[in-house]
């Protein structure tokens, strides 16, 4: 690290007169982080996509707001590339923009671009805005805003920092959480191998009434390091009615118990408005430790970095939720690691076990269970005695996405 580093943190927090001390902290497990708020700052009304979002009293900062937004990326981006989104577009969204100055800064020692401009209210107001995005990951990302009158423009770049320097990441789970998460990795070290698994599945994929594609899964028994394990293939694809097509091509390997993992993923995407994207992403998690080789925007990234007790690769998770199916009835979590990301999202799992369930106009001995996704969206995940998935349905913003097995020719009809 840089020596020059401690004094730029020290000029970033220099004293500014009528500074807006913070006071509370708004806190998420949803979105695993905390961060301070501005002192007697109030809520105020906002679109759903706010995390939060708040006004000031006129007598600490004049016209101030606060706002907080979180992103989920389709594909790795850069911080450069966001930043360079976000100027090509400021001058449509923000009357009047003026670029004022730009730095970089950092909040929980994660790269964050400040980019402080002026612009005009509907009401005709000189404004400040001083615009922040943290990127947590390459795919997510927090943009934090601060407004205020233009003439207040030192006590909201304080403000900004203030609240940057207080930002958090990296909150534990609960104890029960971690200890479900612990009893399910024993159990699923200790489940043999289950030759029944082996084989191809088709599944179509449908918004609510809407087929917008298909995915095809090949898994057979292999011996993975001189253990038993698995070689897999996963391929997906979708299509929208502006003609875009996204798929996704998966291949690697895993021993039984999780310790051995490998994983070779692309995806291509093609859309009638936007640049084409061709991501890739080699990855091996050994006891541990994951590796990463990454490819995408014209980057070449090499990561490497620890993953807690229990964690799976996005693919590799499919065969372990299997396991899970045919366990006895109860609670269960695991910790999935998905493309170009270092922090795992914890499955939440309760198990009902068998179950009379009707499903395409009948009714079958199925195994239900119930799946929250870091606490973000729900799942029903319905499997057949031999834990082949039957079906997956997803609720998430109001969207119901399912996943449902069929034949290859049924896949590939649209």
């Amino acid at each position: 690290m840089s020596l020059l580093w401690p004094l730029v943190v020290l000029l970033a927090q220099a004293p500014v007169a009528g500074a807006v001390e913070l006071g509370s902290k708004h806190r998420s497990e949803m979105f695993d982080f905390e961060i301070g708020l501005p002192k007697g700052w109030t809520e105020a009304r906002t679109s759903a996509a706010a995390l939060f979002s708040l006004k000031a009293p006129p007598d600490t900062l004049i016209d101030g707001a606060a706002v907080l937004l979180h992103h989920d990326s389709t594909h790795p981006v850069t911080l450069a590339f966001l930043n360079d989104a976000f100027r090509k577009g400021a001058a449509t969204t923000y009357p009047g923009f003026a670029s004022i100055t730009e730095r970089d800064v950092a909040a929980a020692g994660f790269p964050t671009r400040q980019i402080v401009f002026s612009a005009k209210s509907k009401a005709g107001k000189e404004l400040v805005f001083v615009h922040n995005v943290i990127q947590r990951q390459l795919q997510e990302y927090f943009i934090l805003d601060i407004v205020a009158a233009l003439k207040e423009k030192e006590k909201a770049i304080d403000l900004a920092d203030r609240m940057l320097a207080s930002f958090r990441t990296g909150l534990p789970p609960s104890k029960e959480v971690e200890d479900r998460v612990a009893r399910t990795s024993a159990l699923v070290k200790a489940a043999p191998v289950r030759p029944g698994f082996a084989g191809t599945t088709w599944h179509e994929l449908k918004i609510s009434d809407t087929k917008i594609g298909w995915q095809k899964h090949v898994l057979r028994e292999a011996k993975i390091d001189g253990a038993p394990g698995w070689e897999f293939e996963i391929e997906r694809r979708q299509e929208d009615v502006e003609g875009g097509a996204r798929a996704d091509i998966s291949k690697g390997s895993f021993t039984a118990d999780g310790s051995v993992q490998r994983l070779e993923f692309s995806r291509t995407v093609r859309t009638a408005k936007e640049e084409p994207v061709d991501v890739r992403e080699t990855v091996s998690l050994v006891k541990g430790v994951c590796k990463a080789s990454r490819q995408f925007l014209g980057q070449n990234v090499e990561k490497e970095f620890k993953t807690p007790e229990g964690t799976y690769l996005s693919d590799v998770a499919e065969t372990m939720r299997r396991v899970i199916g045919l366990a006895p009835a109860g609670d269960y979590a695991i910790r999935v690691l998905e493309p170009f990301r270092e922090i795992p999202m914890i499955e939440e799992w309760k198990s009902a076990g068998r179950a009379r369930i009707k499903i395409d106009g009948k009714e079958e001995d199925l195994v239900q269970a119930l799946v929250t996704v870091g606490g973000r969206e729900s799942a029903e995940h319905l499997y057949d005695l031999d834990g082949a998935l039957r079906r997956r349905k997803i609720t998430k913003a109001n969207i119901t996405i399912i996943l449902r097995r069929c034949t290859e020719q049924e896949a590939k009809k649209f």
